[in-house]
């Protein structure tokens, strides 16, 4: 009996191994796109879809958020602009998550446009509802620091 799990002992192994890389492999995969937030803010003082929207990060850095075209309107090619003030920002990414429907957009990269400017392209690629609840959520790294900002808005499909 010990002779034959000797003759086996090599796919044992494989297996094993196999079994190893599998669970790593899923766990890279769930956590392919999670960030580390440091600061949540939730910008309830301006309405995304309608203006652009002034954000004090901390009290070195300040950003102004700006959606066109206005209304933030479903499957149309969106131009997000981010002009920042103070220290320079590394990276920023957008994405729009649909309240009743449960489903968010995948972040969109914004890119350097100038010293002091980012811009990007983004999609709603969603149909929604007659009336649907959004949120906007900016991502904002710069050093070591990062912040999530959520501006939510409302839709309502004309008739």
């Amino acid at each position: 009996m010990p002779r034959n799990i000797m003759q086996h002992k090599p796919i044992f192994i494989i297996a094993a191994i196999l079994s190893a890389f599998i669970v790593l492999l899923g766990y890279s995969v769930v956590n392919w796109n999670a960030q580390d937030i440091d600061y949540y803010l939730r910008v309830d003082d301006c309405q995304i879809d309608k203006t652009s929207c002034q954000v004090t990060l901390d009290k070195h850095s300040s950003i102004k958020v700006n959606i066109l075209p206005r209304g933030i309107p479903d499957t149309e090619k969106l131009t997000v602009y981010i002009q920042e003030t103070g220290d320079e920002l590394d990276e920023l990414s957008v994405s729009f998550e649909a309240i009743e429907i449960d489903t968010t957009t995948p972040q969109y990269r914004l890119y350097r446009q100038t010293e002091n400017s980012f811009s990007g392209s983004a999609f709603l690629a969603i149909c929604s509802l007659s009336k649907q609840s959004w949120v906007t959520h900016l991502f904002v790294k710069k050093g070591n620091e990062t912040w999530e900002i959520a501006f939510p808005f409302s839709k309502q499909l004309k008739d």
